[in-house]
């Protein structure tokens, strides 16, 4: 049996899981924050930024979900850019930052949760809380995708529910009065209340984190990250629109740390207050699960391609679960956890870095369906001449999100103290790029066949029909 098949990941998650886990590891910072604080800048408007905002997601979602069925492989973005362009090394660079926000990412939605904790036990630390939260999570983790989606569709029904408890009573309470006046900041206003506001969508493409683990790719996974998407964008419309006409001024939820559970009591007193408190504790939970179990999908590709150590590929016999990489994620979270100074900071260029993903999986996309090749023949459905205006969309909107999240204004001006984002990225992107180098030179030196690697996907053995069976170094560092 070669490498590949050894180390390959099991198909054992179904649409719901698929779909829980574009919704659930989405909500936990986007439902229950940002889209309250995001109107420090442009107050009420808030709902039409969502509008917006989630047009750019629909499109990012439409071009991940084509994408994903010519590769229905791990790694996400990594997978879909190094095989669109035939190069590991510009699917390593777009993917090596936002490794580092995914850690965080976990590290500071576990100190959320903990918060959330502390609304029914104040004496609790909340970091005690989030690191058994991880180790709970960790240990769920370790029985493979099977017990994640279990664990999952479970807590997202849940949080489901405590959601529509929430805006269904809410939507009967509401005063238009309190949507007066609409824009509080003018252009520059809502345009800075954008990057905060994609930020509630940040999680649309994780669903292609486990394309190897998917059952039916071609159908599901574009059902997912489309339709996820779809129910995000109407769930979040939906709750602006409550949580923004149950309040007196739109600055009560600015200046809320958890704007639902501020507008909550508006209408529904101490019980809207547990209510939150509950939704809050699953939405946090959830996006920890998720990203955790994404998080380690990426230097288990970058390590079935050879440019990581060889360890974070292999996989436990028994439930197919890359448990080194796992492990390390988390470790690493952990870590995090106990050592708060500076997450923001991480959290800020876990957002530059998805947003420089969406913007080069889109020129990967337009590339693709435009040369019209082999690669694109293998999709499962060939969208038509509208494709063109979902890769435009996307690539555009990305762009531009950029430009604000990576505050050029301050590099400009010579302010480098306040480049928070830029400060971290190119640091750890040269730190990255030095690691590379060292895989890729011992992978030349054993001879490496770098077109062969490529001729696979991570995570799923060839098919006995292939033409060439991968090296094992395919499934080497």
């Amino acid at each position: 049996m070669a490498a590949a098949k050894d180390n390959s990941l099991s198909r054992s998650m179904g649409l719901t899981g698929a779909i829980a886990t574009v919704i659930a590891g989405t909500l936990g910072a986007g439902l229950f924050v940002t889209i309250g604080t995001a109107s420090s800048t442009t107050g009420p408007s808030v709902i039409l930024g969502v509008a917006v905002t989630g047009f750019i997601a629909m499109a990012l979602a439409t071009n991940y979900s084509w994408l994903a069925t010519i590769f229905p492989g791990a790694g996400g973005a990594y997978t879909f850019i190094s095989r669109s362009f035939n190069n590991r090394l510009l699917g390593f660079v777009v993917t090596w930052t936002k490794w580092l926000g995914y850690i965080a990412a976990d590290a500071v939605l576990a100190i959320g949760f903990g918060a959330y904790v502390n609304v029914f036990l104040p004496d609790v630390n909340p970091v005690v809380s989030g690191f058994i939260l991880l180790t709970v999570l960790f240990l769920i983790n370790l029985f493979g995708t099977k017990g994640y989606s279990t664990a999952q569709n479970a807590m997202f029904w849940v949080l489901i529910a405590s959601v529509l408890v929430l805006i269904i009573p809410g939507a009967f309470q509401i005063d238009a009065a309190s949507y007066t006046p609409f824009f509080t900041g003018e252009f520059s206003g809502f345009l800075a209340a954008a990057v905060p506001l994609f930020y509630a969508f940040i999680g649309i493409e994780v669903a292609a984190q486990f394309g190897a683990e998917v059952k039916n790719p071609s159908r599901n996974l574009p059902l997912a990250i489309l339709g996820g998407t779809g129910l995000l964008i109407v769930l979040y419309m939906i709750t602006a629109v409550v949580i923004y006409g149950v309040v007196d001024s739109y600055e009560v939820l600015a200046d809320s740390a958890n704007p639902l559970s501020t507008a909550a009591e508006t209408f529904l007193g101490g019980f809207g207050t547990a209510i939150v408190g509950i939704g809050g504790l699953l939405a946090t939970a959830t996006s920890v699960h998720a990203v955790m179990a994404a998080a380690i999908k990426i230097p288990y590709s970058w390590s079935w391609d050879g440019i990581f150590p060889r360890w974070f590929s292999s996989v436990n016999q028994r439930f197919r679960t890359p448990t080194w990489s796992l492990l390390t994620m988390y470790i690493a979270a952990s870590a995090l956890l106990f050592w708060t100074t500076g997450l923001d900071q991480v959290i800020s260029i876990a957002t530059f870095s998805y947003l420089i993903a969406y913007l080069v999986v889109s020129i990967a996309t337009g590339y693709l369906y435009m040369k019209n090749g082999v690669l694109a023949s293998r999709a499962a459905y060939s969208p038509g001449r509208w494709f063109y205006a979902a890769v435009v969309i996307a690539a555009l909107g990305s762009a531009v999100l950029i430009t604000q999240a990576a505050n050029w204004p301050a590099l400009f001006a010579g302010n480098f103290g306040e480049l928070s984002t830029l400060a971290i990225y190119f640091p750890w992107l040269a730190i990255g790029l030095i690691v590379f180098t060292i895989y890729w030179y011992l992978g030349k030196k054993r001879g490496d066949d770098v077109d062969a690697i490529l001729d696979t996907v991570p995570g799923v053995a060839p098919s006995p029909a292939a033409p060439v069976d991968p090296p094992e170094t395919a499934t080497r560092g």
